[in-house]
């Protein structure tokens, strides 16, 4: 249970010295969960300047994720009343506040792409941001003190026509990708050439999607609002599977992780269960997990001290660990 007994809007888990940490927002709080020590600490943040230019902002950690980066964990966060910030997290120090112009953010994700630090965000569509202190060509995408710097603008990765609900980063033979998921499609998009590679038509608004691999065969599953994980074949562009999910609500959280010799899925949902898949047999593992009282809005797959794990958290403010061992 996180202290503040608040809900968890999202988490992100990144390895710290060789230990688990997820980093768990709360609306305008954030904490660190050491998953080994069983440890929570609340990590304030340095405020940013709230609108003034008139239009307003507040510290709004709907959607998260966070990044090693020479020792320092970078956290990433924005929603609906808040564009992309960027954070040390340990230390609170403010390294990019949001940009005042750009104040909603529907999903967003850390990366780095030729070096240097890649923040890709958006509501209607991804735009990238790039963080990069030793370059003094760089400019902030936020207010600094020099009244007379211009504020970075982002790059933006065509292709949606609709909101966007979900993204993920990751590399494809190589290559710096982003897959986004919204109103009825999937996009697959380099983040260096700004190419739209795929572009996927879904059976209802995407929820979530991910970047997985298959036999070695790079594949993209999402989830959407039918009720069913498509998958697509992320080289070829071609249909790799479909099944569907057997939530009774609305799916709305899903993470991948090749363990051993089987690439695994887990599903989060508003009915309040997770539930585990085997991508290449098509089918689901084990039960239902079940054990929180209300709706699953995030879920991850970690090692943790020599076996992977399942994360899940949402309403509520309970993270579950699930062994994958057992």
């Amino acid at each position: 249970m996180i202290p503040s007994e608040g809900n968890i809007d999202d988490f992100a888990v990144v390895d710290v010295k060789g230990r688990p940490l997820a980093v768990c927002a709360s609306r305008s709080d954030v904490w660190t969960w050491d998953l080994l020590s069983d440890e929570w600490l609340k990590r304030p943040l340095a405020d940013f300047d709230n609108g003034s230019y008139g239009i307003p902002v507040y510290p709004d950690f709907q959607h998260v994720d966070v990044s090693v980066v020479e020792e320092r964990v970078l956290f990433a966060a924005g929603g609906q009343h808040q564009g992309p910030g960027l954070w040390d997290v340990m230390s609170g120090e403010l390294l990019n506040p949001p940009p005042e112009f750009r104040s909603c953010v529907h999903a967003l994700a850390l990366t780095s792409v030729g070096g240097r630090t890649t923040l890709v965000a958006g509501a209607s569509l991804p735009e990238v941001w790039v963080w990069d202190p030793a370059n003094p060509e760089i400019e902030a995408w936020g207010p600094t003190a020099d009244e007379d710097a211009e504020e970075q603008e982002p790059r933006e990765l065509p292709g949606h026509s609709g909101d966007m609900n979900h993204l993920v980063v990751g590399r494809l033979r190589g290559r710096p990708v982003v897959v986004s998921g919204g109103d009825g499609d999937v996009l697959l998009s380099d983040l260096e050439t700004e190419e739209l590679v795929h572009k996927w038509s879904a059976d209802g608004s995407v929820h979530a999607v991910a970047l997985s691999e298959v036999g070695g065969r790079p594949v993209v599953p999402t989830v959407t609002d039918s009720g069913e994980m498509r998958i697509w074949d992320a080289v070829g562009g071609e249909p790799f599977g479909r099944l569907s999910t057997g939530h009774t609500e609305r799916t709305r959280a899903l993470a991948t992780a090749v363990v051993g010799a089987r690439t695994l899925a887990v599903t989060g949902s508003d009915d309040g269960t997770a539930r585990i898949w085997d991508l290449a047999e098509g089918q689901q593992i084990g039960a239902p997990l079940a054990g929180h009282e209300g709706e699953i809005w995030t879920v991850a797959i970690t090692p943790m001290d020599g076996r992977h794990v399942v994360l899940t958290a949402g309403r509520g403010g309970v993270v579950r660990v699930w062994d994958l061992s057992a």
